[in-house]
């Protein structure tokens, strides 16, 4: 338990440290021991789960506490009188429509995509004339590049009734040909 917590305030202290030394420029020896510090916590945490997860740890738990920080750090969008004083601010909310938008894009784009990747690199191979062990491996090696390549396609549209209907296509003959 204390070791658990060890590991944790570590990777606490490593947040704190690279985040400062970005919000105040010209600390390169408080980010140089801030990364430090999130090395010796992926020791800290293999230390104390195990190297598979130990690993895992350091590196999600580092990740949620520096976005943690950042969001906690962001700036209110600027004032139409402040714009010509400071034009450049920090993170700030986006407009309801561009976030429906992006979070629209990214569940297309990311579980919805690896779904049909998986589904569609299962029933490509469904019917070769192979042994399972061929099938399997021909699976496995494409659907990663499929999951890739949907995305990127998906990404890269401007409006995403397009992506949307062809999805839905794939997804339905992807379905026939797994389940029927």
């Amino acid at each position: 338990m204390f070791e658990g917590l060890l590991a944790f305030a570590n990777s606490l202290a490593a947040v704190g440290f690279i985040y400062w030394s970005w919000r105040q420029r010209g600390m390169a020896m408080l980010a140089l021991a801030g990364w430090l510090l999130a090395l010796t916590s992926v020791v800290l945490w293999s230390w104390v789960l195990g190297p598979q997860f130990g690993v895992t740890y350091a590196v999600i738990i580092f990740l949620c506490l520096m976005w943690g920080n950042v969001f906690l750090g962001r700036e209110d969008p600027p004032l139409l009188s402040q714009v010509s004083e400071r034009p450049y601010r920090a993170l700030a909310f986006p407009s309801k429509s561009i976030f429906v938008k992006n979070c629209a894009l990214f569940l297309l784009s990311v579980p919805l995509t690896g779904l049909l990747a998986l589904m569609l690199s299962v029933a490509f191979v469904l019917y070769l004339p192979w042994t399972m062990l061929y099938k399997v491996a021909v699976a496995i090696f494409l659907y990663p590049v499929l999951w890739g390549a949907l995305s990127g396609w998906i990404c890269a549209q401007k409006n995403l009734v397009k992506p949307a209907v062809t999805t839905a296509g794939l997804f339905v003959i992807s379905g026939l040909v797994l389940f029927i």
